[in-house]
């Protein structure tokens, strides 16, 4: 997969061209969308990137031309701001963010008081950035998935209302975001291993989702599925083609690494929870 080139893709990213279809850039796209960014006031407020610098949010753009930017991806982000969208329409608005942060990464500089080296030469991630790519164009069927949506998708609603807030983790190729009355969790590229197959997520998500839910809760949710993908290792067997990419079967398990508490404990941490381990406190 990774030597696979597709008409669709088969153009240079610039800060000139639209980062859809390739056509000349006469416009940008928001990352987090403007509806989102007028509903919490975003505009100027800072967002830490992978090189532990910050940038505003009304910074986070990626060049698009205007039929991509108003018409196509105009009538997605509709009908997420009415809360209209369905698991495809989730999926598809998730990967958006998760390409837009990626390729805004490769025109950042990874340390900016020496420039040169971007942020995207060094944080590399297991999902190829054209894989990603292709699945922008899942929103017109110039391509095609099978599972529909391709990843696994997890939405909440809050008792509450609660505050904006953005996770994107690289590796996982994944998206935890807040809409105040909604949260969303978006394994973009697992090929539905945590929705589908058997590794205890999936329970989890229907104990959860049932009623309306505290925001700990769906952190937690999001800290189990990020460590679920760093603990197993899959396999998903996939056909990729210039119009479309269809997975055979189950996904296979490759590898079990042991259970490594003091990394779900980091990664819940890292989201801001406390993970308290109950063998541990037994223990005391």
């Amino acid at each position: 997969m990774g030597g696979f080139k597709s008409s669709l893709i088969d153009f240079d990213l610039t800060k000139d061209t639209c980062f859809i279809c390739g056509k000349p850039a006469t416009s940008v796209e928001h990352i987090i969308p403007k509806w989102l960014q007028r509903k919490f006031n975003l505009w100027d407020q800072k967002i830490e990137v992978p090189n532990l610098t910050t940038v505003t949010y009304k910074q986070l753009v990626v060049p698009a031309c205007k039929r991509c930017n108003n018409e196509i991806y105009g009538k997605l982000e509709e009908r997420m701001s009415k809360n209209e969208a369905d698991e495809k329409d989730i999926w598809r608005w998730a990967n958006k963010i998760h390409f837009g942060l990626r390729l805004k990464d490769s025109f950042l500089d990874s340390d900016r008081k020496n420039p040169g080296r971007k942020i995207g030469d060094v944080f590399k991630s297991n999902d190829f950035l054209e894989h990603s790519r292709h699945f922008l164009h899942c929103i017109t069927n110039d391509f095609t998935c099978h599972p529909d949506p391709f990843g696994s998708v997890f939405k909440f609603e809050l008792k509450k209302e609660a505050d904006f807030n953005l996770i994107h983790i690289i590796n996982s190729s994944s998206i935890y975001i807040c809409t105040g009355n909604f949260v969303y969790i978006v394994f973009v590229t697992d090929g539905q291993i945590l929705k589908k197959d058997d590794v205890g997520i999936r329970d989890n998500y229907d104990r959860i989702s049932k009623q309306k839910c505290d925001l700990g809760d769906t952190l937690f949710f999001y800290a189990q599925g990020v460590y679920c993908l760093e603990q197993y290792t899959y396999s998903n067997p996939i056909v990729f083609s210039e119009k479309g990419v269809t997975k055979l079967g189950q996904s296979t398990l490759r590898r079990e690494k042991p259970l490594d508490k003091e990394l779900f404990r980091a990664i819940c941490n890292r989201f801001g929870i406390t993970w308290i381990d109950k063998d541990e406190l037994e223990k005391k």
